[in-house]
């Protein structure tokens, strides 16, 4: 049995046979050399590259003589200040000159009433056309309203309180609670009102019938006792 390859050798033409055996040969070096070229001018553009980056730069300097500058140009746009206008110096005043002027008359010399005779006239009237001038000592009756504002440095305190009665209506429908009522105090450290600002209708008439009775010591101001609305819990329990 004849070889394959020498039946193959007789039909191809003079050399190729040669070429076969050494193209393989060939063709491997070729890329390997073409792979290394393409590895140097790849390392040789990278160290171009960094010489560049790294090589220094130069700079030109142009030196102007300082007779040649002139003044920088403003950092903003804002107008210029206004100018300061520089007032002239005035004259001193001359002295001032007195001028006679006509004697004023003295007011009639007017008498004013004693205790007694405030006591007799009526308060807060004077007579027309008397020389007498009745006047009115303020009044220690005047009481703040309800909501009125009253300057205090100490508020009142309770000296004597009295328990409320219990109604027996509301024991018996078991209604208990805190009533709160706003009672005046006095000057003198007594109710002279009060007014239920949380309500519980059953216990409401025995809470205020209490408060009313309680004495306080008066709130001050500017150490002297004046009146004011204060705040009393009236609490009621079954229990």
């Amino acid at each position: 049995m004849s070889d394959p390859r020498i039946a193959l050798y007789q039909f191809m033409p003079y050399g190729a046979p040669e070429l076969l055996e050494v193209g393989k040969k060939y063709i491997t070096r070729a890329l390997t050399v073409a792979m290394a070229g393409l590895l140097v001018l790849f390392a040789m553009l990278l160290g171009l590259g960094f010489y560049l980056s790294h090589r220094p730069k130069e700079t030109s300097t142009i030196v102007v003589p300082y007779r040649e500058l002139e003044a920088p140009p403003p950092l903003t746009d804002a107008p210029p200040p206004p100018k300061i206008q520089i007032t002239t110096p005035v004259a001193p005043p001359a002295a001032a000159v007195p001028v006679p002027v006509p004697d004023a008359e003295a007011p009639q010399e007017q008498k004013i009433a004693s205790q007694e005779e405030l006591s007799q006239a009526s308060p807060g009237v004077s007579t027309e056309g008397s020389d007498n001038i009745v006047v009115q000592p303020p009044s220690d009756d005047d009481l703040p309203k309800f909501g009125d504002y009253v300057y205090v440095e100490e508020l009142p305190e309770a000296i004597t309180k009295v328990a409320p009665i219990y109604p027996d209506i509301a024991r018996e429908a078991g209604v208990d609670g805190t009533v709160t009522v706003q009672a005046l105090v006095g000057k003198d450290g007594k109710v002279k009102d009060s007014k239920v600002v949380k309500s519980i209708p059953m216990l409401d008439q025995a809470a205020v019938t209490a408060v009313t009775q309680w004495v306080f010591k008066p709130a001050l101001s500017n150490n002297k006792p004046v009146a004011v609305w204060v705040a009393v819990p009236v609490k009621f329990s079954l229990h």
